[in-house]
């Protein structure tokens, strides 16, 4: 199946190679022979309204068509607008056969006309057209698209002149011609309109776009010098397309800056693509950067126009190009030298591009100076979309290399980031360990200091007491009762309290509650509600509890007192809680000094807690005030050891 489709392929390819479609009246006329008359003058004129072919007088001689004279390498000086330049005037006459031109909207089409100066096109004697821009830059590259009979009642013409008037020494040509009906040549006429003027034109305006735009990314990214180049080989770029497509009007510049822009344009270039080669291959030869420097600069100040009446850059601009075809191999085959020795990629493929720049830049030196068929198209324009699209990519992969840096590197930030939480996890939990243990042997210390000073002192002197023979029954039961009480003082500082202190004397009155009946006190309670204290843990609490411990006991033992009055309040950011008898006075200074009473350990309870406590206390009765802190307080209260008033003498 697949051989006899192949056969059927065949026979249909044969057949459209012998088959030649019939001749249509609308099949443009291409003219590829002409006649031409060289007539020398001086000075540059404008071309008459109306030229009569028959007054032409000279040698014609037919020539074919494309027709042009090469341009030498090096020439005389010309100076537009001089008169005394001298200048020569090439007809080229046109015959048309009678059917050529028969009927509405035939044009003339010229793909290419070359001189430095201007062109008039003349049907039957009358000017059709005439170029009107600068005699350098004239809008040669744009094809010509002229209409024959596009007025009412016009007659076709049978003769087409072309007027060329050019410097003498500047060569100059004409391609071939093509005349016929719009349908039949517009196709070829806009092809070449893209082709010659749009595609480079659009082309190297994409690329200063995305030049202006990597400029920018510059300015914030300083250190990525890759898009500062790209927007320098943008507009070296553009600079350097201009004059394959300056219009056909005058330019806002004169030519002497225009020559200097296009030629330097070049070199630019060159300069630019060194140092890309350099960023690219990191293997830099700082005596090629000097030389390559060096040369830009050189060139830069020899092709001034301030220097025009000595040395015309115009007419030494094809010597010019030949040395930067020479500097330009040289660049591309140092850059893929060092590129190849560091295995870049990148510098490889601008390599090639470069090689392939220096041929399509010979390409088109041999067709400016009229070496090769005229009607070719120049081709560095479009060098100008490698370029684009080589740096475009080499930006591309570095973006994607960027990103998969950050991708890289958050990964990794993200493995070392739960690496740490892993570690820290598992210090948080050894030092919760560490923590719980200490608490359980700070708690267990506490318990045992308690208990020493506590229950442990008065189990010793009960013990004492039954060694020397000085005890009974009651002086036993007095003292088991007070180790009873202090077993349970100690159990409850061991509850929750919750930062509540009044839930803290409640469970003091119940425990004491039974012994202060006993002993025939009465307790009148008037706790009101205070702030809740954060500083209130289990120790704290005992302390709390010791220091009204102790004064619930010295009451009993010592001041024969039979009531006593327990209050709170709260003033300013304290809370204050008062224990009041009416039993008889004590001295406050001697029962501070006097280790029997308790009142240092009192003291030196408070002062641990960040708390206050004095005693105010007479023939009536003895009044205990507590200030406690309601913020945490844990420091030293050097003022509670001196903020106890000292009481009238006991009567």
């Amino acid at each position: 199946m697949p051989e006899a489709w192949a056969r059927v392929l065949c026979l249909v390819a044969t057949c459209l190679a012998f088959w030649h479609p019939p001749a249509r009246a609308d099949m443009p006329l291409h003219i590829t022979q002409a006649e031409v008359l060289v007539v020398p003058g001086n000075g540059y004129s404008p071309p008459p309204y109306q030229a009569e072919a028959a007054d032409l007088q000279g040698d014609w001689r037919t020539v074919d068509l494309p027709h042009a004279l090469t341009r030498p390498l090096l020439r005389p000086v010309v100076r537009p607008g001089e008169g005394s330049t001298p200048t020569v005037v090439t007809w080229y006459r046109l015959r048309l056969p009678p059917s050529a031109g028969s009927g509405d909207s035939h044009y003339v089409y010229i793909p290419r006309w070359k001189t430095d100066g201007r062109i008039a096109v003349y049907g039957d004697n009358r000017l059709l057209y005439q170029s009107h821009a600068n005699e350098l830059w004239n809008g040669a590259n744009i094809p010509l698209w002229i209409p024959l009979a596009d007025t009412a009642g016009a007659v076709p013409p049978r003769t087409i002149l072309l007027r060329i008037e050019r410097p003498r020494d500047a060569g100059g040509g004409i391609s071939s011609v093509w005349v016929g009906p719009e349908n039949g040549l517009s196709g070829r006429y806009l092809l070449r309109y893209l082709l010659q003027v749009r595609l480079p034109s659009m082309s190297s305006a994409a690329f200063l776009a995305v030049g202006l735009f990597a400029l920018f990314v510059w300015f914030r990214l300083r250190s990525e010098v890759v898009f500062l180049l790209f927007f320098a080989m943008s507009v070296a770029s553009f600079l350097r397309t201009l004059q394959f497509h300056v219009g056909q009007d005058r330019l806002p510049i004169s030519d002497g800056w225009f020559t200097w822009m296009t030629i330097n344009s070049l070199c630019w270039m060159l300069l630019v693509t060194h140092y890309f080669f350099n960023y690219l291959h990191r293997r830099p030869m700082p005596w090629l950067n000097r030389f390559v420097d060096g040369a830009t600069i050189c060139l830069g100040i020899v092709t001034l126009p301030v220097f025009a009446n000595r040395l015309d850059a115009y007419a030494l601009s094809p010597l010019a190009y030949v040395v930067l075809l020479g500097l330009g191999a040289l660049v591309a085959g140092i850059g893929s030298f060092q590129s190849r020795q560091a295995w870049s990629r990148d510098g490889m493929l601008v390599s090639a591009w470069a090689w392939m720049g220096m041929l399509v830049g010979g390409h088109d030196w041999l067709l400016q100076n009229n070496h090769i068929d005229i009607e070719s198209i120049y081709l560095g324009p479009y060098t100008n979309i490698g370029a684009f699209l080589i740096f475009m990519h080499i930006v591309f992969r570095r973006y994607l290399a960027a990103n998969e840096g950050v991708r890289q590197a958050n990964a990794s930030l993200q493995s070392r980031l739960q690496a740490r939480e892993d570690e820290l996890l598992q210090s948080h939990q050894r030092l919760r360990e560490i923590a719980h243990r200490q608490t359980l042997s700070n708690e267990r210390q506490r318990l045992m200091q308690d208990m020493h000073d506590g229950m442990g002192s008065s189990l010793l002197t009960a013990l004492l007491a039954v060694e020397k023979g000085r005890i009974d029954g009651s002086m036993v039961a007095e003292v088991l009762k007070g180790c009873i009480d202090d077993l349970k003082l100690t159990i409850d500082s061991m509850e929750p309290m919750q930062a509540d202190l009044l839930l803290l004397l409640a469970t003091l009155r119940f425990r004491l509650g039974p012994r202060l009946e006993s002993a025939g006190i009465r307790l009148r309670w008037e706790v009101e509600s205070v702030p809740a204290l954060d500083w209130l843990d289990p120790r704290n609490a005992l302390h709390v509890l010791r220091i009204l411990q102790e004064a619930f006991t010295n009451i009993i033992k010592h001041t024969h007192a039979t009531e006593i009055r327990v209050a709170t309040a709260t003033v300013g950011d304290r809370v204050l809680v008062t224990v009041t008898d009416n039993g008889q006075g004590f001295s406050v200074e001697k029962g501070i000094d006097s280790p029997g009473k308790g009142l240092g350990n009192q003291i030196r309870r408070a002062a641990s807690i960040g708390a206050e406590i004095h005693w105010d206390s007479d023939t009536t009765g003895t009044r205990l005030s507590l200030r406690l802190p309601v913020t945490t307080g844990r420091e030293a209260n050097s003022a509670a050891l001196q903020a106890v008033r000292k009481p009238a003498p006991a009567s």
